[in-house]
Parts: C-alpha cells; sequence; structure tokens
C-alpha cells in the first residue's frame, strides 16, 4: 500500500527531527510512508488505522471522503497515529515545501501523543489492537455468518455517538508541576482583568 520516502525526504526527516529534538520535543519513532490520494481517504476511512474490522460503514466512509476530494472540497495533506512507533502517512504529489511543513507538523503532534495527560492511558500498539479486532470479527464471520455479525456491529455501533469520550479525564486537574508555574494555580482559576 504505503511507499517509503524518497531519498531527498529522509534526508529532510532527519533534519526536521534533529531541530525538533534541539526545540526539546520528545517523541516516539516517527515513521513517514508516502500514500496517493485514494490511498489516504482509505485509511481516513478507517479512521487513521490501516487494518479495521470488516464492516460495511469503512465503504460509507470511504465514498464521502473521495467524492469530496474528487470535487476539491477537501484534501488531507497527513494522518498521524498515535502509536509507538508514531505512523505518518504523507500525501503523494505534495510540493517539497508542503511535505517539509506536514513533517514539522507531524513532530508536533508526537511530541503532544507522548506528553499531553489526555493521551496519557493510550494504547500505544494500536495499529496492532486494530489488527487484532480484524482477525477476530472476520473469525465470528466465519462461524456465525457476515448478515449477523453486521447486525451485532450496527447495534453497537448506534450507541457511538452516546459515549463521552471525555468522562475518563473529567474532573482532573492540572499536574502539580504546571500549578506551581502558573501563579494562583490552575490556569482555570485565575481571572484576567483589563489594565
Amino acid at each position: 500500500m504505503a511507499s517509503v520516502l524518497p531519498v531527498e525526504l529522509q534526508r529532510e526527516q532527519e533534519r526536521i527531527e534533529r531541530v525538533a529534538r534541539e526545540m526539546g520535543l520528545t517523541f516516539f519513532r516517527v515513521i513517514f510512508e508516502m500514500v496517493d490520494w485514494r490511498q489516504m481517504n482509505a485509511l481516513a476511512a478507517y479512521g487513521g488505522f490501516p487494518t479495521r474490522y470488516p464492516h460495511w460503514r469503512w465503504g460509507m466512509e470511504y465514498t464521502e471522503l473521495a467524492k469530496s476530494y474528487e470535487y476539491g472540497l477537501h484534501k488531507i495533506y497527513e494522518m498521524v497515529i498515535n502509536n509507538d512507533p508514531t505512523y505518518a502517512y504523507l500525501l503523494e504529489g505534495n510540493a517539497m515545501v508542503d511535505q517539509k511543513l506536514v513533517m514539522a507538523h507531524v513532530y508536533g503532534h508526537a511530541d503532544f501523543f507522548v506528553n499531553n495527560v489526555y493521551f496519557g492511558h493510550t494504547d500505544r500498539k494500536m495499529i496492532d489492537a486494530m489488527a487484532n479486532h480484524a482477525t477476530r470479527v472476520r473469525r465470528l464471520q466465519e462461524r456465525h455468518g457476515v448478515e449477523a455479525v453486521e447486525r451485532f456491529l450496527d447495534a453497537c455501533l448506534s450507541a457511538e455517538d452516546l459515549i463521552d469520550p471525555a468522562r475518563e479525564t473529567a474532573g482532573r486537574h492540572p499536574p502539580t508541576s504546571l500549578s506551581r508555574r502558573i501563579p494562583g494555580g490552575s490556569p482555570r482559576s485565575r481571572t484576567s482583568t483589563a489594565t
């Protein structure tokens, strides 16, 4: 599916990574792969992952993204997966300046994934987990039939928008080190006054 970076971009990746580290960013190893617009839309339809369980919704998402791209309504420059190592997909055909800008942007994402408290409990092997889920669903389809498994998945996914992804972090306070650096404690507890 994806291809390795051309030599010129490999050199730029080394340079950008060095600068990112010099600026104090910390991140897992970043692996860049080059994909065409169809592959990028397929990755986006799968929620950013290269492998997902079989289900009709992925095809529906892909069709919507592909038409939007063909009509000039959107362009995905990159996709980054919060994984260890971090995977990032670059869009083939972008100008070199775009590729370099996007690569620098990816290192910002990678640093954020490692250092943000919201992502602290993230499974860093999500690519493997998604592939395992796909294998399990395929086995269930072989055992129970595609339609039965799809009906079950449809029922489960119907509740997807009712789940609050922020519920686990609700009520958490900023780390102590942040509270010490900001006079008055939490940034939310401070009020500003106009002078």
